[in-house]
């Protein structure tokens, strides 16, 4: 199945950068997690198909390359075992004389980075899976490669890896601008400007437009040329600003930031332009370069007051030199020409965006690969030949090949269409739900599929399949009737590429009354494997997830495609109710995951997201809440906050200790702490959410978190700013910590659990005497938060009194002479303020909520820079 990923409003709301090269296809991030499909295939071969594609890949450093030509160039180092003429040249042409004398230069710390050698096809394969594929659900859902190559982390601190970058050299394809008779090249263009010390380019282009693998190969040359050490992605934060300070300290870096697409109330400020030229200057002084990812839409909107041709045209780049040269890397005896050049080929890359070439390119290489394996095959199993050949699976010529690929693009509608309707007779509803569920559950036993197949004709048809018994077909004539062949290991294969995803993408299309039924069918499959007991065949944990992994795959394609969030509700509810601690939730929630942060199914995803976030419906909200604490909440801090805010409106009681660990997540990126400390301060003022949302959100952040209970609590290392590398940290606002002191105050025992206010008292009083210089700030809050009028008064005073008392001497707490005087300090304090308070015209004292925490307005906390 594949999406029309040609709408550009689809497309608009895109990533932050990372390690990955989506923007060829744009902004997928390849991590230690694989990710989730959502394009044409799942079942991408490995390179080689043995043991060797599933070694790990290691990042090898960059050495002198033995391959430099002598004008300075450096030529492409060939794959393993393949020959140098076939290896797809550099898209780059030789540096100028200046250019290459500063890549040899050694002074002021600059580092000669010559091209990586010993690049793996394998390393290759795993980036061209993860950017266009997501997940590849190779041997039983394991993806081969992606889930050890590229590891980067989310938060800017790992520089872009050497390999990773070696694959951006061998497959970019170079934009051209339309006009070959222009003398000036406009990737060179941008390269003189990075080369400027403290240089900033903007790169303004429609998402899927090759922007961001762009960005990525300027960078290499940048590093091969030694005119920076290092190339790392930059987090633009939870601020509508991006402030200064956010720049690091590095020295000769080349930063890659990525604007967040505008979303609600949320939107990168018009002033960014402007501040380009305070940046520049920031830049300038640390010999840094900085590339901008935006939209044109968003450019125009924030450009006023940006530097002269700061966002030069780059040109465009054409499909065919983008399917050559991964198709080239991929495999370098594939025949290119053969293939590019073919007249049913050459349409299906007109026009496409580069993730639709990507995928051609798969489609192209699986046909390859399998017909080499089925000739390599035929030469030494002359047995195994013969049964393909009896089964209709021949050896096909590259003309069949190209065929099977025209009709894979088109989903074999006209070949199923024949299939389910033959001539003379019709098709049963045993045999199409056996098609449909040797579709769904491919990689499992035949027998299970059998078994599932007789539950799918009775959910839908209403008509129970006796099959075990001989009253029904058999496996060998159901297998026979659906055209597969029965693997070694006792699976299902198709010989057709893609047959399997086309035939379900048919039945969604052809059976639409019947499409809730078998959502509900598929959600269930994993959740209930004991069918196959009366087989002999045994469903383990791993084939339970790798099930699971494809039912989830094919939940995220409708969604995607058809605008509706049923396939992922119905996912999300079956695997909420088996049970969050196992092993099926985790999948959910990294199925979103993933899927919030791929570009062509982040748009609706993000929207998704927010629509549960205000449903008052327990596993929406909980899956909400949890894929705002992973790479999602990462990478879009400033949408994950507004999702945990209407969550948090809700005040549902099984989301709120998710959503304590949410807070506690997202409080370790410094830029978010004021935005983030306003909604709990906001969440503790409220009457509806105060004594359960806020209450708990607050304590998250007044107590140390596990494991290291010694540790100062967050509020507390946030206003002595330990481990902030910021120039301008934010601190809590005492108003804002009175306002939550009264939370745990007028709840002493949380919902669950040990009394959240001892532990909190208790930790901050220890603060006020090993760090003295917080004993102001640890008095003053104390003293606020039960300097206050009616009858609540006496109650606050009484129960810190007592907190105190337990904390010189209690249960398990030997007394402390130094303890104990500061306790007394504490309770003169609090005398002398009941003191001056009678003496006080009684007032009521209302300040807002953000007001407290921060003295602003809820749009001068989120725009501070």
């Amino acid at each position: 199945m594949t999406f029309d990923e040609s709408g550009a409003d689809e497309r608009q709301q895109q990533e932050s950068p990372s390690q990955s090269l989506e923007g060829q296809w744009d902004e997928q991030e390849p991590s230690g997690d694989p990710p989730v499909i959502i394009s044409r295939g799942s079942r991408v071969p490995t390179v080689g198909g043995g043991q060797d594609s599933t070694q790990q890949t290691q990042s090898a450093p960059r050495q002198q390359n033995p391959l430099a030509e002598p004008d300075g160039s450096t030529a492409l180092p060939p794959m393993p075992s393949e020959s140098p003429r076939i290896t797809p040249p550099s898209p780059w042409p030789a540096p100028p004389a200046e250019a290459e004398a500063a890549a040899h230069a050694v002074d002021d710390g600059s580092v000669f980075r010559p091209a990586t050698d010993g690049l793996t096809r394998d390393a290759v394969e795993a980036v061209g899976q993860a950017a266009v594929l997501q997940r590849a659900f190779i041997n039983q859902g394991e993806m081969v490669a992606t889930k050890y190559v590229f590891e980067q982390t989310l938060d800017s601190h790992a520089a872009i890896s050497d390999e990773y970058l070696a694959v951006v050299r061998r497959v970019y394809a170079k934009p051209h601008d339309g006009n070959e008779a222009l003398s000036e090249d406009p990737i060179e263009v941008a390269l003189a400007r990075l080369r400027t010390r403290g240089s900033v380019l903007i790169i303004s282009r429609p998402a899927n437009s090759s922007r961001t693998i762009t960005a990525y190969a300027l960078l290499d040359r940048l590093l091969q040329e030694g005119v920076i050490n290092e190339a790392r992605p930059l987090s633009f934060g939870g601020s509508h600003h991006f402030p200064i300070r956010r720049l690091p300290h590095d020295r000769r870096c080349g930063f890659l930031l990525d604007l967040p697409p505008d979303e609600d109330d949320f939107a990168v400020a018009e002033s960014f332009g402007a501040t380009l030229n305070d940046i520049r200057d920031r830049l300038q002084q640390r010999d840094c370069r900085l590339i901008v990812l935006t939209r044109p839409e968003q450019w125009r909107r924030i450009s006023q007051g940006a530097p002269e041709g700061v966002a030069p045209a780059l040109g465009t780049v054409r499909p065919r030199d983008i399917a050559e040269r991964w198709l080239l890397a991929l495999e370098p005896a594939f025949p290119v020409s053969e293939w590019l050049d073919d007249a049913d080929i050459e349409p299906l890359l007109t026009g496409q965006s580069p993730t639709d070439v990507l995928n051609l390119v798969y489609l192209m290489l699986e046909q390859h690969r399998a017909a080499e394996k089925s000739t390599s095959a035929g030469t030494t199993d002359l047995e195994g030949s013969f049964k393909r050949q009896q089964e209709g699976f021949a050896n096909l010529s590259i003309a069949e090949q190209i065929a099977n690929v025209v009709s894979a693009r088109s989903n074999w509608e006209d070949e199923l269409y024949e299939w389910h309707e033959p001539e003379g007779r019709s098709r049963t509803g045993f045999e199409r739900n056996f098609l449909l569920a040797a579709s769904v559950l491919r990689g499992d036993p035949v027998g299970h599929v059998y078994a599932k197949a007789a539950e799918l004709t009775e959910k839908l048809d209403k008509i129970a399949v006796l099959v075990n018994g001989q009253q029904e077909p058999g496996v060998i004539a159901m297998t026979r009737a659906i055209r597969a062949r029965r693997e070694e290991d006792g699976s299902l294969a198709f010989n057709r590429p893609h047959w399997d995803d086309a035939a379900i993408e048919y039945f969604w299309n052809d059976r639409p009354l019947a499409r809730t039924a078998f959502l509900e069918w598929l959600a269930q499959a994993p959740v209930h494997t004991s069918t196959s007991k009366d087989a002999l065949e045994t469903i383990s944990r791993e084939d339970r997830r790798a099930l699971a992994a494809r039912i989830g795959q094919f939940a995220l394609q409708w969604a995607v495609r058809h605008r509706r969030q049923e396939p992922l509700e119905q996912i999300v509810k079956a695997w909420y109710d088996h049970g969050t601690g196992k092993e099926l939730w985790p999948l959910a929630v990294d199925l979103l995951d993933s899927a919030a942060i791929h570009a062509a199914s982040a748009p609706y995803i993000h929207s998704m997201l927010l629509s549960w976030s205000s449903r008052n419906q327990a596993h929406l909200q909980r899956a909400v809440v949890e894929v705002c604490t992973k790479k999602f909440g990462r990478r879009h801090t400033d949408k994950a906050l507004r999702r945990l805010r209407n969550v948090a409106s809700q005040g549902h009681r099984e989301v709120i200790d998710t959503l304590r660990d949410a807070v506690r997540v997202l409080w370790e990126d410094a830029s978010v702490r004021k935005m983030l400390f306003g909604f709990v301060v906001e969440w503790c003022a409220s009457e509806e959410t105060g004594h359960t949302v806020g209450h708990r959100t607050f304590a998250a952040l007044a107590l140390s978190s596990p494991p290291a209970q010694d540790a100062l609590p967050p509020l507390l290392r946030a206003l002595v700013g330990e481990n902030s590398s910021e120039e301008d940290p934010f601190r809590p606002h005492v108003r804002g910590l009175v306002t939550g002191w009264r939370t745990l105050l007028r709840q002493a025992a949380g919902p669950v659990g040990d009394r959240e206010l001892d532990t909190a008292v208790f930790a901050w009083l220890d603060a006020a005497l090993d760090q003295p210089p917080l004993s102001a700030v640890v008095f003053d809050t104390l003293r606020q938060a039960v300097n206050i009028q009616g009858t609540e008064a006496p109650i606050f005073r009484e129960t810190l009194r007592t907190c105190a008392q337990w904390w010189v001497q209690g249960q398990n707490r030997s007394y402390s002479k130094e303890r104990e005087d500061l306790k007394r300090e504490l309770s003169a304090l609090l005398d002398k303020d009941l003191v001056a308070r009678r003496y006080q015209p009684a007032t009521h004292m209302s300040v807002s909520a953000v007001g407290m925490a921060n003295g602003d307005s809820v749009d001068e906390k989120s725009d501070a820079a």
